[in-house]
């Protein structure tokens, strides 16, 4: 499979614990279809937001894994620090921009009577979310430990910038 050219490679142990699920479902294995559907979808849709961001910051996306538990997007190294943290928000903007909606939708109009519907909707919604929040701890490998340097090199930025604006004023 391919995103935007990127390819998108799943590691065996996905397919096999995707195997077992089904194997051991006999009551109900549209539900459990959906469900299993949806749970690679939340890790695609945040490797997928890295992928955009990375592109959009100029950087070459070589490709994207997925694994149970986790993915992994590799892309050329970004030009400043400040474009890496923009790169670590993007998965967890990806999955905001599904999650949300789905959140807001369920809290004004409740679940549906159909179950698969309600799986949809609280792995993609619910789910999503939490695995959003959670990656933003700033402890490493997750996505919080550059994510937070936004606010260091943004104040960086704004400090360079401001002398900047001092030294042209000061050339008049």
């Amino acid at each position: 499979m391919r995103i935007r050219g990127t390819p998108v490679c799943v590691h065996w142990s996905v397919l096999a614990i995707v195997a077992l699920i089904l194997a051991g479902v006999i009551r109900q294995p549209l539900l459990s279809l959906v469900a299993i559907i949806c749970y690679l979808s939340v890790i695609l849709i945040h490797e997928t937001g890295h992928l955009l961001v990375a592109r959009r910051m100029r950087c070459s996306v070589n490709e994207i894994r997925l694994y149970p538990i986790f993915g992994i997007t590799r892309f050329q190294a970004p030009r400043s620090k400040f474009d890496h943290c923009l790169i670590a928000w993007g998965g967890v903007l990806a999955q905001a921009v599904v999650a949300v909606p789905i959140v807001i939708l369920v809290s004004l109009f409740g679940y549906s009577r159909f179950e698969p519907i309600n799986a949809v909707v609280g792995i993609l919604g619910y789910f999503s979310l939490g695995v959003a929040l959670f990656n933003l701890l700033p402890f490493r490998p997750l996505d919080g430990s550059i994510a937070w340097g936004i606010i260091p090199e943004t104040f960086k930025k704004l400090r360079s910038s401001a002398q900047g604006r001092s030294r042209d004023r000061s050339l008049y």
